[in-house]
């Protein structure tokens, strides 16, 4: 399972590192949801067309800023909680967030892929995060 985290743990940097719309349509399963902070969900293809729309534009850092759980349920389905650091301006509003993200990871022909995401909003206190792990 090694190499599986390591592979998962790529997928998590690829996904701070690359244009979050394009990299959902080719990293995630055909059933993806992303649970935004309002609650509403929106598919790989409605976050692409959200990111190119105008209303989203990321003007600085994203990043995964600490894991806090990373467990197989079995051998091709994970679950990742981790908290992600990002800066960006949302229909002319800035938002610099520290937010917990949780994740449901599946490997579909030996690629790890992500198939739900949820996100909180505002930001997360890490020092609580010891409390647990």
């Amino acid at each position: 399972m090694i190499i599986d985290e390591e592979q998962i743990i790529q997928l998590l940097d690829n996904f701070t590192a690359n244009d979050y719309g394009e990299f959902l349509l080719n990293n995630s399963t055909k059933d993806f949801l992303f649970i935004r902070p309002s609650g509403n969900p929106i598919d790989a293809s409605g976050f692409m067309k959200m990111v190119t729309s105008g209303d989203l534009s990321c003007d600085g850092y994203t990043d995964v800023k600490k894991i806090h759980k990373l467990e197989f349920l079995s051998d091709d389905v994970a679950i990742c909680v981790f908290t992600l650091r990002s800066s960006f301006v949302y229909k002319d509003i800035q938002n610099s967030d520290l937010a917990t993200v949780t994740t449901i990871i599946k490997k579909i022909n030996n690629q790890w892929k992500l198939s739900w995401m949820q996100r909180s909003s505002g930001n997360s206190d890490l020092t609580l995060w010891d409390l647990y792990f």
